[in-house]
């Protein structure tokens, strides 16, 4: 995946979602805007996946932060048509590692998400709004 941008929430109980210029901590961000690359083999990934392939176009997404696991250890080695990503041995071995945990950081992040949503309807019982909520977030 490549990000894109971020955004995070400004100020206020219905205050909008923003694109923001950098940011201290994941923790401080409500969503990623990233594009999506899929495993196609050694060290390659393909920006048109399988799936796609027919109508040939990328695939785009956002990513709540509770899902950003880790950034790559190094900068990735985007083809001249955009099409295919190449990562260094070092950026391989974490995919590989991290795939071979799929089912554990699956499970890691759901109860993360599922604490911050207690955490929450919690905080707002209490009469805490939102924003103060985010603003403990980094």
């Amino acid at each position: 995946m490549t990000v894109l941008s971020f955004y995070s929430q400004g100020g206020g109980k219905v205050a909008a979602h923003s694109w923001q210029s950098d940011t201290r901590s994941i923790g401080a961000v409500s969503y990623l805007a990233i594009q999506v690359y899929e495993y196609a083999h050694h060290r390659t990934f393909r920006a048109v996946h399988q799936r796609n392939a027919a109508l040939q176009v990328f695939a785009f997404g956002h990513l709540p932060s509770d899902h950003f696991l880790r950034p790559l250890p190094s900068q990735p080695q985007l083809a001249p048509d955009g099409r295919t990503l190449t990562v260094d041995e070092e950026a391989i071995r974490v995919f590989t590692e991290l795939r071979g945990k799929e089912k554990q950081v699956h499970l890691a992040v759901k109860a993360l998400a599922g604490a911050r949503r207690n955490a929450r309807k919690k905080m707002r019982a209490m009469g805490v709004e939102d924003a103060e909520i985010d603003s403990g977030r980094d």
